[in-house]
């Protein structure tokens, strides 16, 4: 009896974006972005069967129309996506581009020899991952043809270069900006981004400040995004700090101020969830750029408290060398 593990993107995404969606339209051509695994439209019956056994978990009356899905014909196991492999390719998905697919519409499809469908199982998944959220900056929340095929590349990227990142800064960046598109609330979410970013740049909590704000706009530069500045990375480390620290962001009781805050969050969020996208990227596509990353303390230097020649503690951010002995620090 053949079997097809499908998850299922549905079209709220679009809703009240008709001119952009016929701008940049959602994939239509069937393609695989990974061995076994195609992203591509949906036959109706499929989809009708996935909604019915999965639709307790959704929250919109819309979700039972559907863009595009992943499928998996002949998939291995007992369950659905056993092995992981259509759950990869989604979490990879969110670092082509910010989308709002998550595990909602997952299941196991049971057909006959007519392929016509017989049987629905719907996907055990943790509930955390059930649905995934775009930052408030983000116009386009669907995948287009183009996507499809940067994210066929990006499989095999992540799949040559996955063992070099276990044990590497890079690889904490990945996992925690994998979870990151899951979390809907503005707090938790911001902080994390924060992290995943600090976590690429600090070796160790002595004058983390500093190496956030000499580090973070290098690795943007190289990525080609400047305007993530120093004045940028002092501005987004002190409101981590904030977040961080329990600082009580949106209970002023001013209503201007509170939206001042939640405005900050929200673009914080977005650009931290860009530039991470880029760096995460350009990490599993260039090994050289990753071995970087790897030895920021070498490449990007940032001094200790005090020079290590001769003690001295006065120098200013964009110093080079010690003030008072000359000894270089880059």
């Amino acid at each position: 009896m053949p079997v097809i593990d499908v998850l299922l993107v549905p079209t709220a995404s679009t809703f009240a974006q008709d001119e952009l969606s016929a701008r940049e339209p959602p994939l239509t051509r069937q393609t695989e972005v990974s061995p076994g695994i195609q992203l591509a439209a949906i036959r109706p019956a499929v989809a009708h069967a996935v909604y019915h056994v999965c639709r307790f978990r959704g929250v919109d009356p819309r979700s039972d129309q559907f863009m595009y899905g992943f499928v998996r014909y002949d998939p291995p196991g007992q369950r659905w996506d056993e092995d992981g492999a259509i759950s990869k390719a989604l979490f990879l998905s969110h670092l082509v581009q910010a989308h709002e697919a998550g595990f909602e519409f997952a299941a196991r499809i049971e057909t006959d020899s007519r392929s016509r469908v017989i049987g629905a199982i719907p996907a055990t998944i943790v509930p955390a991952y059930t649905r995934a959220y775009c930052c408030g900056g983000v116009t386009r929340r669907w995948l287009t043809q183009d996507n499809a095929d940067q994210l066929r590349t990006m499989v095999e990227a992540y799949d040559a270069c996955r063992d070099y990142l276990s044990d590497k800064r890079l690889g904490m960046a990945v996992s925690l900006f994998g979870d990151s598109n899951f979390i809907f609330h503005g707090r938790p979410r911001a902080a994390l981004l924060a992290a995943a970013l600090e976590g690429l740049v600090c070796i160790s909590p002595e004058r983390a400040l500093k190496q956030f704000t000499v580090r973070v706009p290098a690795l943007a530069s190289e990525v080609g995004v400047p305007k993530f500045d120093r004045a940028w990375a002092d501005r987004i480390y002190k409101l981590r700090s904030k977040l961080a620290h329990g600082v009580p962001l949106f209970q002023a009781p001013e209503r201007e101020v509170r939206q001042r805050a939640i405005d900050e969050v929200d673009t914080a969020m977005t650009e931290m969830d860009d530039l991470l996208r880029r760096l995460i990227q350009r990490g599993m596509r260039d090994r050289a750029f990753a071995e970087r990353v790897a030895n920021v303390e070498t490449h990007w230097p940032v001094a200790k408290n005090g020079c290590g020649a001769c003690r001295a503690g006065d120098a200013g951010l964009v110093e080079i060398q010690c003030p008072r002995c000359g000894s270089k620090w880059r």
